[in-house]
């Protein structure tokens, strides 16, 4: 699957939203996966490791700079080529870091996919609950399972017709 600019950015965006994750724990992680790349596009993205680990804050700096508060924002023509370029750094750092996320932005809308997602709320429901967690914890994770039961129920049919090659109508009872 071919990841657009944009979809980047909003994996970009879901992905440092994650627990323990930072932009500057994202940074370290995209410009590894870039120097990995056995082609690199040729724009500005400085190491900022060296061969022992030691992080080069400078340079992680610069680069954090250049990937969140510039490149992202693909407001320009050249800003959209440079944050292009990297996204396979982008994606690669992301499918090593979080293999769930990374499904699910190149896999969304597959059966498999939404089932291991619905598990997922189901859990974190059933924990806030067992928990005794802040209604407004439980509510929001009761929404989260709601709305994903609801694109689970709907991407379903769609396969089944798709597979059955029939229109599926519900039954009344």
């Amino acid at each position: 699957m071919k990841i657009t600019p944009e979809q980047a950015r909003e994996a970009l965006d879901a992905w440092i939203c994650r627990p323990g994750m930072t932009q500057e724990q994202a940074t370290i992680l995209i410009t590894e996966a870039f120097w990995a790349l056995k082609e690199r596009p040729n724009i500005d993205v400085q190491r900022v490791t060296d061969e022992g680990g030691a992080v080069d804050q400078r340079a992680l700096g610069v680069n954090r700079v250049k990937i969140f508060e510039r490149w992202k924002a693909i407001d320009t023509r050249d800003k959209r080529e440079k944050f292009t370029a990297l996204v396979p750094a982008i994606m690669e750092a992301i499918r090593i870091s979080d293999f769930r996320l990374y499904r699910e932005i190149t896999d969304g809308k597959s059966i498999t996919c939404m089932i291991a997602g619905l598990n997922k709320e189901y859990g974190d429901v059933v924990e806030s609950g067992l928990l005794f967690a802040d209604p407004a914890v439980v509510d929001r994770e009761t929404d989260e399972l709601i709305e994903k039961a609801i694109a689970f129920k709907l991407a379903y049919r769609q396969q089944y017709q798709q597979k059955a090659g029939w229109n599926y109508e519900p039954s009344f009872c």
